[in-house]
């Protein structure tokens, strides 16, 4: 006779003691159920989460522990403790990265029309009488070349956006179409050449086209009055390579206060390159004529954000983890993660607490079942003492003990995966909405966290209803499968004390000892 008929004889024998052993079994289960539903639902439900964000990752300065930093400097050292830009190496890794698919590199800067009308903002009329108050006298201060606090008449009304790639993200998600031509190519970028890309308002309310050109001025006339300007570097005689068409408008609150520069049928795409490569000469200018005044370095055009669109929301993560090894401590990677983290609060505490239960129960587990197996091992010592004299081993005798106590465990949690499953779903519900309620109650106003515009305008807002509405606790074939192996284990801890009693057995001293 084999230890497995040995085992399920002497089950079928001691009915109580087994039926016992069992119903331990199906309480024990059902923590673990309960504990591994919760668990498995909580990160589903952060999976879900993250998957209706947008996959936008802000790559800017973390403006509370740079400022932070900054407040605890004094003299000198806060003088030249300058806010750090994402490194343009590391970006063009990113850019390169098959999982992104677009991305907003640039740099935005206010300039002059020359030759051309720019479009006027349409303000209500209600407050035509406020606008020349505000307006008409408008003057811009310009510290940069025309002098220190010089007021210039001339107000800029343009916005050139340095791009330093041509994957813009509002190319990508269709804000934005090419009514005709083509947009900046990487090498034009990289080259600076002179090119651009206009709005279609601009070019209807010019007569411009594909093919023309469009000069801008990137000073006014009473700004370049500091320095001489001998090869004409202040202007940019663009070429026209392409249009677009955009339904980008102001909002009748923006209008109430909008500088012409800011009407977007005013921006023009160039490469920043081109604008830098000017814009330092003129600058080296100004230093020969001032040279008190600061000098100005290729690294004062790096864009201070970029702005990545991946093709996956799942991806963010591992996306952040690859390229956030090499950053500048006053740099993050921001995946809209405030609110991500006020979302997923609640799971993270559910978590935490289905986790605890689950090592609660199985510590619990371990000892009770080991103390019992050990306490009836020594009712059987005459049975196991008749087994080693007749020349059954001791390792067959091990194995009959393990399949006794595996088979009762594995009735036990059979019957636990299916109340389990109940129990768990309104377990799980109950204790999230009081941690959704607690969270709520408890929310305080987070702190300022410095964000480009383009992010925030790409960052779309999740509820907690519609995270809370994709959690469902619940028995999985993932789940059971844990719930097996992790039955099997406990068994093998539970037998391990047992079993080294056994192997200590002499069969002579046990019957001996019966007589």
């Amino acid at each position: 006779m084999n230890f497995m008929q040995r085992a399920l004889r002497h089950l079928t024998r001691s009915k109580t003691k087994s039926l016992l052993l069992t119903l331990t079994f199906f309480l024990i289960a059902n923590f673990v159920v309960v504990g591994f539903s919760i668990s498995s639902a909580a990160a589903q439900a952060k999976t879900e989460t993250r998957r209706k964000m947008n996959p936008v990752i802000a790559f800017q300065v973390d403006f509370d522990a740079w400022y932070e930093k900054y407040m605890q400097l004094e003299g000198d050292e806060r003088k030249n403790f300058t806010s750090p830009k994402p490194d343009p190496e590391l970006v063009r890794k990113m850019l390169a990265d098959s999982r992104v698919k677009a991305a907003d590199w640039m740099r935005s800067t206010v300039g002059y029309a020359d030759g051309f009308e720019p479009v006027p903002i349409q303000r209500p009329a209600s407050n035509e009488d406020d606008e020349d108050a505000l307006f008409g006298t408008s003057v811009v201060m310009s510290e940069t070349i025309s002098g220190s606090g010089q007021q210039n008449s001339q107000t800029p009304d343009m916005t050139m956006l340095g791009v330093m790639a041509p994957q813009l993200t509002k190319l990508a998600d269709g804000t934005w179409k090419l009514a005709s031509g083509r947009m900046l190519t990487q090498e034009e970028i990289d080259n600076g050449s002179l090119v651009a890309v206009i709005d279609k308002r601009l070019a209807e309310a010019n007569n411009l086209s594909v093919g023309d050109f469009l000069k801008l001025k990137l000073y006014s006339d009473d700004e370049m009055k500091a320095i001489a300007d001998p090869q004409n570097n202040n202007v940019l005689d663009l070429e026209i390579v392409g249009i677009l068409e955009s339904g980008e408008e102001l909002s009748n609150d923006e209008l109430q206060w909008a500088s012409t520069y800011s009407n977007p049928a005013n921006q023009v795409i160039i490469p920043q390159p081109l604008y830098m490569q000017r814009d330092l000469e003129l600058m080296a200018q100004f230093h020969q004529a001032n040279p008190k005044a600061q000098e100005t370095t290729p690294e004062d055009y790096n864009p201070s954000s970029a702005i990545f669109v991946l093709n996956d929301p799942l991806e963010v993560d591992a996306f952040r983890e690859q390229y956030g090894q090499s950053m500048d401590e006053f740099l993050v990677m921001d995946a809209n993660d405030e609110m991500y983290q006020r979302l997923s609060k609640p799971l993270d505490t559910l978590t935490v607490f289905s986790d605890l239960i689950v090592a609660v129960v199985l510590i619990n587990a371990v000892v009770i079942i080991s103390l019992v197996s050990a306490l009836t091992l020594k009712t059987r010592e005459t049975e196991i003492g008749v087994l080693l004299s007749i020349g059954v081993s001791k390792v067959k005798i091990v194995a009959q003990l393990f399949s006794e106590v595996l088979i009762t465990a594995m009735l036990g949690f059979i019957l636990a995966c299916a109340t389990g499953s109940m129990i768990a779903g309104r377990v799980g519900e109950q204790a999230l909405a009081m941690q959704v309620q607690e969270n709520q109650n408890n929310s305080a106003q987070s702190g300022f966290i410095y964000s480009s515009a383009s992010s925030d305008s790409l960052f779309n807002e999740v509820s907690q209803e519609e995270v809370t509405a994709s959690y469902h606790a619940g028995v999985n074939a993932v789940i059971l499968i844990q719930i097996f192996l992790l039955g099997i284990g406990v068994v093998f801890v539970s037998t391990l004390i047992p079993s080294l009693m056994v192997l200590r057995f002499n069969p002579k001293k046990i019957l001996m000892s019966q007589n």
